[in-house]
């Protein structure tokens, strides 16, 4: 349908409606509605008003357009037709979706007395079965007219309409359909009968459609089948999984359903229509980054920890090696998670300092407390002290709260300096998909680390507080960036690109930052990691939620030799050491890493 003749439709019906509703009854004429794909035009005038076509032509572009409120209003049921129509075409989400007004049927007689929708031509799709109601089990929505009765719709102009929705990978779906239009009744102009079998023959008033790719079996790293009973932490990830397109060269597949509007599931008795050639899923795969190994050291290396996640990440692409979570109440805590990360966040302040100049042996003050506007901020009960000659190296070592504070607003950074930060190095702030779909991790408008607005909160994010909130999975990102100096967005499908971006760390501040992760197994807090491998490098944390909760233990780990990267959480654990540490520790050996 030509953009400028939906548009001259549409401005033809709307002004003959506004001369109907206005009750004025002048001898003008009004321009044509163009009927875009059948005979002829329809013409509209002062003393007719909108014709049955014109409408028909509008109700058609809005559908078209998605402007599903329009098209109810040229409806005899406004109210609900503009929500079903977007509840349909939400569902099954086309990408794109035209519609060809066909020729006017006669009106039927009164003895025959058809509905609208209960009688249509056979509708085709591109390589697929009849969508007309002789080859669903699908109820139509329109009820059956008695002869005895006089039927509404006897004197309706009814008209063929032809849909073609597009998907992904070329797929085309294709049908007729019919809608009857009402005459106008005094001041009332011409509507469009509505019902659900206008948007196919076959849906009834109580289903939807939906596009359903094929389910495959999803496969690890090493062609090892995966499996929720093998792997419950991994149960609605696999599911996802199993209807991503395979990566082996198959064509496209859909298959469009008539689900239940509550439940979702298919009605029983209909027929789903192909598209595209049907899979033998019993052949194929999909293969995953996910390693079958890692992912059960994961679990194990957790279940002494209730309310626990971890995930672990090949830093090199970022490849998603595990998610394993052990939380009854949040089986996606390693995902979405959206708790302070505590002194693990300390990693991006410290990069921050960096590139604002500061080296590892400039002093970085280890005071008892740090006292910002209202606020006085302490260090956890071994630095409650303080300790003397602090500096940057040092205090990321022994996780010193006070001295970030003091470095962060002693060298002047701005209130978004750590947002800034986030975003353009660590691609935070922004939204991720691991080819699951959009907004992969917890956080709420895809902010995990809001701009400061007072020195006091900015004082508190410095180390890892306020208003920042992560998940495993994005401070495994965290970690896995300092291994390689460059963010990979995470991702669970070989060759799949994220969204997200950011710019590659400065050569020296990434060897600084290794270093610092490094000295915090030899000579800090991370005494559960030692042994394990010289170039492994980590940071504790200990976060508190708020007031009522315990302190969360965090953990983050990088080991650039063997491209690995880790983090994992334990809700009201205590400190990073006393169990994310363990936990790590044990995935790491367990897998043969140590």
């Amino acid at each position: 349908m030509g953009s400028r003749r939906v548009l001259l439709a549409i401005a033809a019906t709307a002004t003959s409606l506004a001369v109907v509703t206005a009750g004025c009854s002048g001898g003008s004429s009004k321009p044509k509605a163009a009927a875009n794909g059948a005979p002829g035009s329809a013409t509209s005038s002062a003393d007719t008003g909108p014709t049955p076509e014109s409408v028909a032509q509008a109700f058609l572009a809005a559908w078209k357009s998605g402007d599903y409120t329009k098209a109810g209003s040229y409806t005899d049921l406004p109210d609900k037709a503009g929500p079903r129509l977007k509840q349909v075409m939400t569902s099954l989400a086309p990408k794109t979706v035209d519609l060809k007004l066909g020729s006017q049927v006669n009106a039927p007689q009164p003895a025959k007395s058809a509905v609208s929708g209960s009688a249509t031509p056979g509708a085709t799709s591109s390589g697929a079965p009849s969508s007309g109601a002789s080859s669903s089990g699908a109820p139509s929505s329109g009820a059956p007219s008695s002869a005895a009765t006089p039927n509404p719709l006897d004197n309706a102009v009814h008209f063929d309409f032809n849909v073609t929705d597009t998907f992904d990978g070329d797929l085309v779906w294709q049908y007729t359909s019919t809608l009857a239009v009402v005459p106008a009744n005094g001041s009332t102009p011409p509507l469009v009968h509505f019902a659900s079998s206008i948007i196919n023959p076959q849906l009834s008033a109580a289903s939807n459609l939906k596009a359903v790719p094929p389910s495959v079996p999803v496969a690890d790293r090493n062609g090892v089948l995966l499996s929720a009973t093998a792997h419950p932490s991994l149960s609605s990830i696999l599911a996802k999984l199993a209807i991503a397109k395979p990566q082996n060269g198959t064509s496209a597949s859909l298959q469009i359903q008539f689900v239940d509007n509550n439940t979702g599931n298919p009605i029983p008795g209909s027929n789903p229509i192909q598209l595209g050639a049907q899979n033998a899923t019993g052949s194929l795969q999909l293969a995953s980054t996910l390693d079958d190994k890692i992912q059960t050291q994961a679990e194990k290396a957790l279940a002494p920890f209730p309310n626990s996640g971890m995930v672990v990440i090949k830093p090199s692409t970022g490849e998603v090696l595990a998610i394993a979570s052990n939380a009854k109440d949040n089986p996606k805590l390693a995902t979405m998670a959206t708790r302070a990360p505590g002194s693990t966040f300390k990693t991006v302040t410290s990069t921050a300092l960096l590139l604002a100049g500061m080296k590892l042996t400039d002093p970085a003050e280890c005071t008892p407390t740090a006292t910002v506007g209202s606020q006085t901020y302490h260090n956890d009960e071994g630095l409650a002290n303080g300790f003397t000659g602090a500096n940057l190296l040092t205090a990321y070592e022994m996780s010193c709260n006070t001295s970030f504070v003091n470095a962060a607003l002693g060298h002047n950074l701005a209130l978004d300096t750590l947002t800034k930060t986030a975003h353009d190095y660590y691609g935070m702030n922004q939204p991720w998909d691991m080819g699951l779909g959009a907004a992969t991790y917890g956080t709420s408008g895809q902010q995990q680390v809001p701009a400061a607005d007072g020195r006091d909160l900015f004082a508190a994010e410095a180390f890892g507080q306020g208003r920042i909130t992560m998940s495993p999975l994005t401070m495994a990102s965290v970690a896995a960036t300092v291994a390689t100096g460059q963010f990979h967005q995470p991702i669970l499908i070989p060759g799949f690109q994220g969204p997200a971006k950011a710019q590659a760390l400065p050569a020296d501040v990434k060897t600084n930052l290794q270093t610092m992760m490094r000295g915090v197994i030899t000579n800090g807090t991370a005494t559960s990691l030692q042994g394990i491998s010289t170039t492994l490098g980590a940071k504790t944390g200990s976060a508190e939620p708020n007031s009522k909760d315990k302190t969360d233990s965090w953990m983050i780990a990088m080991d650039p030799d063997h491209d690995i990267a880790v983090a994992a959480l334990v809700l009201n654990a205590g400190f990073g050491n006393s169990a994310a540490g363990p936990a790590i520790a044990a995935m790491l050996k367990g897998s043969g890493l140590s």
